[in-house]
């Protein structure tokens, strides 16, 4: 559905509503060369009267001048963007560490969040019957960490799902009001 959104918002001239994380400098220079896990939650992951925004796990301990520098630089920011339903899709919610050790770090976008999840934890399939092509099943094993880590008592998959889905709801309220 993703192509025919993107024809339907061309067509029309519409501008989507949607955002993006923007990367702080700050973060990036600090996390470079690193192994660590870095969940966004820009919009803020509420749940049981908590939110949530910018969880990081680092595999050392950072300086207190690193630490100083993160608190100023502030929660993670989303921006408007340009970006089409499909390059928005495509676009990268959530670091992971690789196994590859010349690239420490394995950005993971929305839609290989959402495909992982439905596969690989069960969501849309019983889990053992994905038969999907390598390039996706290499996600799998920080698909299947992120959804251990618990935020407010509920998988960061969970968070980042409905993150991904309010998102939609927002910039997608263009289509709505153009169809009314």
């Amino acid at each position: 559905m993703k192509s025919a959104i993107d024809e339907i918002v061309k067509d029309k001239g519409i501008k989507l509503g949607l955002t993006n994380l923007v990367r702080g400098k700050q973060r990036k220079n600090i996390l470079r060369g690193n192994r660590y896990t870095y969940i966004p939650l820009v919009s803020g992951g509420s749940s049981s009267g908590a939110e949530v925004r910018g969880v990081t796990f680092h595999n050392r301990a950072l300086s207190p001048e690193e630490i100083k520098k993160l608190y100023e630089a502030g929660p993670p920011v989303a921006v408007p963007t340009s970006l089409t339903f499909s390059e928005w899709l495509a676009s990268g919610i959530f670091d992971a560490p690789s196994t590859n050790e010349a690239h420490p770090k394995l950005t993971v976008s929305r839609e290989i969040l959402i495909k992982r999840v439905a596969n690989v934890l069960g969501a849309s399939h019983p889990e053992g019957t994905d038969f999907t092509d390598e390039t996706e099943n290499r996600f799998d094993p920080c698909i299947r960490e992120l959804h251990q880590i618990l935020i407010v008592g509920h998988p960061a998959t969970y968070h980042q799902l409905l993150e991904i889905a309010q998102d939609i709801l927002q910039g997608m309220k263009v289509l709505t009001l153009e169809s009314e």
